[in-house]
Formats: C-alpha cells, structure tokens, sequence
C-alpha cells in the first residue's frame, strides 16, 4: 500500500468524524439532559442515527483492515499513532455492537426515527445486559472522547509541523 490513505478511506474518515461527532452530541445531551423530554428526546435521535453510524462504522473497520494502515517508520511516533488508531477502531466497534446489545437483551427494538424498528430478541441473553449498558457509556462518555481529542490534536500536529 501506498502512504497515502485512497479518496474512499478519506471520505469514510470524514463521514465518520461527522456521525462520530454527531452521536457524541446526542450521548452527552441524553446524559446531561435537565428535562425528561430532553432526555428522551435525544435518546430517541441517538438511536436513530446509531442505527446509521453502524453501517458507517462498520464499513470503515472492514475497509481499514482490508486495506491496511500505510506504510510508516517504526518511529515511537508511528507506533503510537497507529496504537491510537487500533483504539479508536476497537472502541468505535465495541460500542457499535454494545448499543444495540443492550437494548435487545430487554427485547426493546432500535426505533429508527419512528420510520422502522429493529429488533432482535436476544432476551435469553439478559446477562450481557448491564454489562453492555455500562461498557457503551464508559466507552462513548470517557474514552471516545480522549481519542477523538488526541487524534485531532495527531492531525493538527501533523498538519502544521510535517506539512503534509
């Protein structure tokens, strides 16, 4: 490969920053919420767009691991630029499956905008329940964000010191 990421993987990325970002939003307004209209509200608009960041999401992961990272040094540098890079894909796809695990392990369905739902009863596995509830908020409240925060700061360091 390359060292240099394809148009495909460079419009996924920025799609995926944009739902990334949009989802954080609905998270952190459903967590924070003062109101119950507020928070079901932005619950409600968080599933519904999660339901599509899924498929973004998920395509992005196949396509990075199908395509591979581009070539790099083994720098301290690099190394810990593509370690960040695994982590953010790992925790983008534990809280794409956690999302909806939580909520079909009740046998609630992924209300789609009140246009469809989805459902999936995986009510014989209400065990995973809490455990999923609870890794989908610590990963989407602590971790994403700290990722996001250092991968952004990674591009700003790079546009500006490296030039390219």
């Amino acid at each position: 490969m390359n060292s240099k990421y394809s148009p495909l993987s460079r419009t996924l990325h920025w799609l995926g920053a944009l739902s990334i970002f949009t989802i954080l939003t609905l998270g952190f307004m459903m967590v924070f919420a003062d109101s119950r209209e507020v928070k079901h509200y932005s619950e409600a608009a968080h599933i519904g767009v999660g339901f599509f960041v899924f498929f973004i999401v998920a395509w992005r992961i196949v396509l990075r691991f199908y395509q591979g990272f581009p070539e790099s040094t083994t720098t301290v540098k690099d190394k810990l630029v593509r370690y960040l890079h695994y982590a953010l894909l790992l925790t983008m796809l534990v809280l794409i499956v956690t999302g909806p695990l939580y909520l079909f392990t009740e046998n609630d369905s992924l209300s789609v905008f009140g246009w469809f739902s989805v459902s999936l009863d995986l009510s014989g596995l209400q065990w995973l329940h809490e455990p999923s509830e609870e890794i989908h908020k610590v990963l989407g409240t602590y971790i994403l964000p700290v990722l996001v925060a250092l991968h952004i700061a990674g591009g700003v360091w790079h546009f500006y010191k490296e030039k390219d």
